[in-house]
């Protein structure tokens, strides 16, 4: 599988990953005019990717922020057009401790819409909590899910580390 998402950490330089198995569509710089249209509707601040993807940062409890995307490529599955939207929650150089790796588990399980899943570059793990929803779903549908998972993102890493970095 391919991995394929952008992130932004602010304590080092952006650590890019992305997800796909088949794509349903090439990336475009421009992004999908789905979401685009979605995001303009509700009013969002977001910022466009170079690689077609969209950054939003969302204001969670206590002033926290947290850094959501959401994947302009979509994958097929069947006759089902599936969009990706993740939001960071942790980072280690090195191996996920157990404790946190269970946690993760844990927590994807009581969760309705997204979970948790790790992706590696070099080194260095990344807990991402992903949600997969039908890519033209309607504005309401993305909201709730962005929501979700940034909310989601944003407690585990108040949990496991007490910063705010994503």
């Amino acid at each position: 599988m391919k991995i394929i998402f952008k992130l932004a950490i602010l304590s080092f330089a952006s650590f890019a990953v992305s997800m796909q198995i088949v794509s349903a569509q090439t990336p475009k710089t421009t992004g999908d005019a789905r979401i685009k249209d979605i995001l303009d509707k509700l009013g969002a601040k977001y910022e466009l990717l170079p690689d077609g993807d969209f950054k939003l940062l969302i204001q969670t409890e206590n002033k926290r922020n947290q850094v959501v995307f959401i994947e302009s490529r979509t994958e097929k599955l069947g006759n089902l057009e599936i969009r990706y939207i993740s939001s960071p929650g942790y980072v280690t150089k090195g191996a996920i401790p157990t404790e946190i790796a269970n946690k993760l588990l844990e927590n994807s399980g009581l969760n309705k819409i997204a979970a948790w899943q790790v992706l590696t570059k070099e080194q260095t793990h990344m807990a991402i909590f992903t949600a997969k929803i039908a890519a033209n779903s309607e504005a309401e549908t993305v909201k709730n899910t962005l929501l979700a998972v940034g909310y989601g993102a944003d407690a585990i890493e108040k949990e496991l580390t007490g910063k705010d970095e994503f």
